[in-house]
């Protein structure tokens, strides 16, 4: 099957519909020159017999002039017409009167008798430089063939006519024949084939060194937009290819600078991110203490408002620490530290850490997975990854409700889902939850979440070479991801 696809990929490259094209012109050039050679061939042995019998008709006339004088089907005439033709079996020999009937035929077949051949072509011929070959339309059905003709008296009464000789009774040849019996059709033949195989080879080779380069363009564009900025093309000529090329330069060139530019622009935006998402730890903490001291000590009947100011504090915090996980997600040159852990181990630390939160929510949190399940992958983004599913499964429960976290082998692969019988999330919203800051309407209307943990999953996933699945209706939704199975 891979051979078949590099063919049919070959097959659509600009190299081979040139050399196609190429080779079927050719192709049809040379049969068509073929069959007109041998068309020419055939006139030209008729021209050339025309041409060196062009006054046998003449000296026939000479020989035949008293036999014929006797009359047309005298002794005389038949036994020096039988003489002529002991000499030349092939001749067809006809006496015409003056406007072509035919009034003598001593040919294989007198069926002429009668007939008529048109008088044009025989004026033609006796004309002051003839063009060479004239045909004739022969009597019984014979077609058209060359001929010599003279003027003739025949009978006693002196009728005037004309001497008409056909010159070969049949000039057709095959190809086939023409081979087996010509030296000069071999020759020919032989040469032809030749030269059609140079040409062919010549022209290949032609279209290979003029596509060449745009292999070379083709490779580099391929490269560059595979990540390797550095391809630059030396091509010095001023065609085309040449021009295309040095654009592809002066292209990339720009492109690598703006990358450039944004990367760094990207480094800075990370680094404050950073710095921001740590810098509110701080306040936020002794915010978070002095709320706690309040709290203890306000009444009664203040209290909801220092809880108020405690959650507020808590998502802060939350959205901090998200915030400085995401930057460092970020970085692209962070590599990855994978190792070999097992994927039913971690499932269900995290649920022991998120349990009492769901009891105290009164919604069931479960795990479905017994086997060990090892994976190779990033024990930190993945611990951070289902920590964050967990939590907006959680979130989007109502009490009553249930979450479960599962893990199946899927082929080669280890499948890790989180299913929550919550409010869902709307067909028109699962391609925007996983956008940074993104949130639902419903999770609007409830002022929870913080538009970045579904957005941090899928940048862990793809850091991973995977991708997090979403599916959602209103009894729920499932959150899930494959990691390969170590």
């Amino acid at each position: 099957m891979s051979v078949l696809r590099a063919l049919r990929r070959l097959s659509r490259g600009l190299y081979a519909r040139l050399a196609l094209a190429y080779l079927a012109s050719l192709l049809v050039m040379s049969l068509a020159t073929a069959w007109i050679a041998v068309g020419q061939f055939d006139l030209l042995g008729r021209e050339w017999l025309q041409r060196n019998q062009l006054h046998l008709a003449s000296h026939l006339a000479a020989r035949l002039a008293r036999p014929l004088a006797a009359g047309l089907t005298s002794r005389p005439a038949r036994r020096a017409v039988q003489h002529i033709k002991s000499i030349n079996p092939a001749l067809s020999i006809y006496v015409l009167n003056r406007s072509g009937e035919v009034v003598g035929a001593w040919a294989d077949d007198r069926c002429a008798l009668g007939g008529r051949i048109a008088i044009a072509p025989i004026r033609r011929l006796q004309s002051h430089l003839p063009m060479l070959p004239v045909y004739a339309d022969l009597p019984c059905d014979d077609g058209r063939n060359v001929f010599s003709v003279a003027n003739i008296h025949y009978g006693p009464q002196r009728h005037r006519g004309y001497l008409f000789v056909v010159l070969e009774a049949d000039t057709n040849m095959s190809v086939a024949r023409m081979w087996q019996t010509s030296s000069i059709s071999r020759s020919l033949v032989v040469a032809g084939v030749g030269a059609l195989l140079v040409s062919a080879a010549l022209g290949l080779l032609l279209f290979g060194l003029l596509t060449r380069r745009f292999s070379r363009l083709t490779r580099a564009m391929q490269r560059f937009a595979e990540g390797d900025h550095s391809q630059r093309l030396s091509m010095q000529t001023d065609d085309e290819v040449g021009r295309a090329a040095r654009a592809f330069n002066d292209m990339a060139a720009t492109i690598e600078a703006q990358v450039s530019a944004l990367r760094e622009s990207d480094r800075q935006r990370r680094d404050l991110v950073a710095s921001l998402s740590h810098d509110f730890r701080t306040p936020l903490t002794a915010l978070r203490g002095y709320a706690e001291k309040l709290q203890a000590d306000v009444p009664e009947h203040n209290r909801p408002g220092i809880d108020a100011l405690l959650a507020n504090v808590a998502r802060l915090t939350r959205l901090a620490e998200q915030l400085s996980l995401l930057a460092c997600i970020d970085i692209d040159e962070r590599a990855l530290h994978v190792e070999t852990f097992p994927a039913a181990e971690l499932i269900h630390d995290i649920a022991g850490k998120f349990r009492p939160e769901a009891e105290a929510a009164g919604i069931v949190l479960t795990v479905d997975c017994v086997e060990p399940l090892p994976v190779a992958a990033d024990l930190e983004l993945i611990d951070r990854a289902l920590t964050n599913l967990v939590d907006n499964a959680l979130r989007a429960t109502d009490p009553g409700g249930q979450v479960t976290c599962s893990a199946a082998v899927s082929g080669e692969r280890v499948r890790i889902a989180v299913t929550d019988t919550g409010i869902g999330i709307p067909a028109d919203e699962i391609g925007l939850v996983v956008q940074r800051f993104y949130r639902t309407r419903e999770a609007r209307s409830r002022h929870a979440g913080s538009g970045l943990g579904l957005a941090i999953v899928a940048e862990v996933c793809a850091r991973h070479g995977t991708r997090l699945e979403l599916t959602s209706d209103s009894h729920g939704t499932v959150a899930a991801f494959e990691l390969p199975l170590a």
